[in-house]
Parts: C-alpha cells; structure tokens; sequence
C-alpha cells in the first residue's frame, strides 16, 4: 500500500512538471494583418503622423488604433494632452547694430541661438569686446578684471587664449564654454554673442544651429524663462564686419593670444539688439493605451506594458511625405497584432497587459513622459516595459551608411535586445524566447540607448525595460522609408518574441 501511494505521488508530480514545462503555444500572428496595418499607418494620406499637418494624420492614426485594439477586445483609453509647440518667427528674428549719429545695421543671418528654444529670445546693451570671456586663476589671466560687465553685451570667441594660439580648430568645448557665460552672467551681462573660432569651416556651424533654430520644438508645459540664457552664436565674418575692415577680430584675438594678457573694451558707440522670435501654439494629442485585465484576483493589479510610439516626423518644405514605415508603424502594427495574439488565448495571463500607443516620440519623448507622469498602473507595480522602436527592416548593402553605428540595422536571424538590470529575469526569458524562434539577441548597445527612445521615462523610474529594434536603416528619418522595404516575417518574428517574454513576465 505504501509503494502504490509513493508511486502514485511520484507520477503526480512528474505529470504537475511535465504539464508546467511544455512550451506555450503561440497563437496566430498573420503577416497579412501586419501589412494591413502598415499600408494604413504609413500611407501619404496620414502626412508623416506629426502635429500641425494640414491633414490630421496623427488623430488619424490614433482612431485607427483604437479601432484595431478593440477588436481585440482590449478596453480603449484615450489619454489627451496638451503640446506646446513654437516656430521660428523669421519676420521678427534679428541682430542689430547700433552706431554712430544713429545709423542702424541689421542683419538677418550669420548667427543663431546657441540651444533650440521655445520662448523668444532677446536682450540688448552697450557692446564689450571680451577676448576669449577666459579667466584662469592658475595664470592669473583675466578677460574681464575692471570691466564692469552690468547690463552690457559681451562679445567673444569659443576657446582659450592658449587653444588659439596652438591653433586648435574644433568648435567648442561645452562644458568649458557653459562655466565661461555662468561666470558672465552672474557679473550682470544683458547678453552674450559667441563666436565660432576663425579656424573652422566658419559656415558650418552657424548653419547647423540655424537648422535646430527652424525646427519646430515641444515641450509638455510652459517653460521657465529664467532658464533660457539670452546667448547667441555668430561667425567670425560677422565679427570682422563688426569691428572694421582688414579682420579686425580675428587680428584682436591673435594680439590677446600672442601678449597673453587681455585687452577687454568696450566698443565706441556701438550697442546691440537681438531678437530671436518665436511663434507658440498649443495642439492637443494623445496616448492610446489598451488594457487587457489579468485573471489573478490580487496580480491583475499589476501590468506588462508593450510600448510603441505612433507619431513620426511629417513633411518636408518640399511637400514630401516620410511616412514612416519603420519608424514606427512596424511597433505600431506588431502591438496590435500582439493584442489579436493575446485575444486568442482561453485564459488570460495573472496579470494584465497595457499595451500603449504613445505620440510625441519624435518631439522628445514627451508622450511616454506624460504616461509616466500619469500612469493607467502605477510604475511601481508595472513589472516590465517592453518596448518597440523599428522592428521592421534586415540588412541591405545600402544600409552600410550607418556602419560606424553601434546599431546598423539587423541580419534576418538577429535582433537588438536591449535590457536594464532591475529583473535579470528579464534577459534569461529573452534569451530562451529567442532560442525558441531560432533569433539572436545583441545586447551590446552601449547604455546611452537606455535614454534615447521611450523606454527612458520607465528606466528612469526603475522599472525594468527591454527594448527591441532591428536597427538603422539607410532610410531613417527618409521619405524613402516606406512599405516597400518592410520584411513582414521579420515583424511577425518580433511579435512571436514579444508574446513568449509577456507570457513569461505575466505570469511569474
């Protein structure tokens, strides 16, 4: 009787572990769903799904996933918020010069703010030739000893007396060029015009600011105004033209450099406005979020959530349209059919799945920050993150642009994996799944990956992230990234990884 009990325990516990071991079946995920979607999503019709197109793509968009998502049976959630957004006002953007009996010059070009802002931009004052705006306590070299700096606009050039003369041609040091304006600002300065170093390619980087100046910037919510430092870069030919003919800067700065000692003045009867303008409109937008409720009476209070950003970059001032297949309505799309997969189950996992839908990646992550700032579940019982930012695309020759790029985009059978260390649980269900679906995951992504898409508002707040792409293509941020180039079984390939690790995670 004893031997039959102990047999009988042995063969119950052998088939509780046989049964808790076998692999769960993945559901259906259809690759014609996936391009179904995908022709929608990054069809010229949306416009490039950015706020402010003359068609509302982006509202378009989200009606289209919140469609989707609840044939799903998913509960819809619309989260609306407000974006700030500003343009440059090019009519009302200046810097003139104030001279002798009331003679004006302005100019239109030749400088440009040093940080895109939203705010306009302006300040005005007596003008200070300053050198290199350079103190240095070791040598005891000071551009601005006896100068009273009050009100006053200081002009003066990147780097130091010392990189000048070695002739160092590089643009600027950040961080040392920050300590220099903190220190002038604080002795009173209305105003700082920065000149880019007479070695450089002068153009360049004026136009590169100027690029970052016309785009159009986001942000969540008014901001403060004591944080925009009134600094604007200049060319070197703008400075020459400033102080007289035959390269009066340029020979300044070599007479400064050579002496080592400054020679700080004030400019006779010359002072400056500058104006840099903005237009500031409010659009409101929105997070999708679906909520697919656990079975557990006590885990259903916690959730996975599966993330991809809808929005994308718009048109040009061509009227092009860059649709954004990859980037990203191939996460779009698989998130929708990830939610059809889960639908299909008979019973639902312990905990419940978020899948959301967020906008404004493109303007600077704002729509995952405002999710953090107001989750449906809050972080602290949000067990994981998964999230996808292209995930439709395998390598092609042309797309050896980016290979100086850690993240060239993938062969057929690899994957990015990119993971945080809050659950090392996390990577050992990421490296089964993919050895399941015969795909190699690469988690060599250096760690400034964890803050560039929109899994950083979840890293930051320590919840544990992995994000999934299959790297840069040729065609990013592009017109050409369209449908064409899509790889439908690579997308479905992504989405079978992304239910075998969800299974996992809700229901450890």
């Amino acid at each position: 009787m004893r031997f039959k009990k102990y047999y009988f325990l042995l063969l119950l516990a052998f088939l509780t572990f046989n049964a808790q071991a076998q692999p769960v079946n993945i559901p259906t995920i259809s690759e014609e769903q996936l391009k179904r979607h995908i022709s929608f999503l990054a069809s010229d019709s949306l416009q490039g799904r950015a706020p402010g197109t003359s068609v509302r793509g982006l509202n378009l968009a989200a009606k289209y996933i919140e469609k989707m998502g609840s044939e799903s049976s998913l509960q819809i959630l619309s989260q609306t918020f407000p974006l700030i957004s500003s343009q440059p006002d090019e009519k009302n953007t200046f810097l003139k010069i104030s001279g002798k009996k009331g003679k004006e010059t302005v100019y239109k070009k030749s400088f440009a703010a040093l940080k895109p802002h939203i705010e306009t931009l302006g300040f005005s004052g007596e003008l200070v030739f300053a050198g290199f705006g350079w103190k240095d306590s070791i040598s005891g070299y000071n551009d601005f000893e006896g100068m009273d700096l009050q009100g006053k606009v200081a002009i003066y050039s990147v780097g130091t007396p010392e990189s000048f003369r070695e002739g160092f041609s590089y643009l600027w040091n950040s961080s040392q060029e920050h300590q220099k304006a903190k220190k002038i600002l604080d002795a009173g300065a209305a105003g700082i015009i920065l000149v880019t170093r007479p070695q450089a390619p002068r153009d360049n980087t004026i136009q590169q600011l100027e690029q970052w100046t016309k785009k159009s910037n986001y942000i969540l919510e008014p901001s403060n105004k004591e944080n925009l430092l009134p600094i604007v870069a200049a060319t070197p030919a703008f400075a020459n033209t400033l102080f007289g003919k035959n390269n009066k800067w340029e020979r300044q700065l070599k007479s400064v450099s050579k002496k080592g000692t400054p020679e700080t003045f004030i400019t006779k009867n010359k002072e400056v406005q500058v104006k840099l303008s903005r237009k500031v409109e409010e659009t409101e937008v929105q997070n999708i979020i679906g909520i697919m409720e656990g079975s557990h009476p006590q885990l259903k209070e916690e959730c996975v959530v599966f993330m991809a950003h809808y929005d994308h970059v718009g048109m040009n001032e061509l009227g092009e349209v860059f649709n954004g297949a990859d980037d990203n309505a191939s996460g779009v799309a698989t998130l929708l059919e990830l939610a059809a997969a889960f639908a299909q189950l008979d019973k639902k996992p312990k905990r419940s799945i978020a899948f959301l839908w967020v906008t404004a990646e493109e303007a600077g992550l704002l729509g995952s920050e405002y999710y953090s700032k107001n989750p449906v579940f809050p972080l602290k019982k949000t067990v994981a993150c998964i999230n996808l930012d292209m995930v439709g695309r395998v390598y092609e020759p042309r797309d050896s642009v980016w290979n100086q790029s850690p993240k060239q985009v993938k062969k057929f059978n690899e994957i990015y994996t990119l993971v945080n260390d809050f659950n090392p649980r996390l990577k050992e269900w990421t490296d089964s799944a993919c050895s399941r679906l015969g795909l190699i995951p690469d988690y060599s992504l250096p760690g400034k990956f964890l803050h560039i898409s929109d899994h950083y508002h979840f890293h930051r707040n320590q919840v544990p992230v992995l994000s999934l792409s299959t790297g840069y293509t040729a065609d990013y941020h592009q017109p050409s990234d369209d449908i064409s180039r899509i790889r439908f079984d690579k997308m479905k390939r992504v989405a079978e990884l992304c239910f075998l690790v969800g299974v996992e995670l809700a229901n450890f």
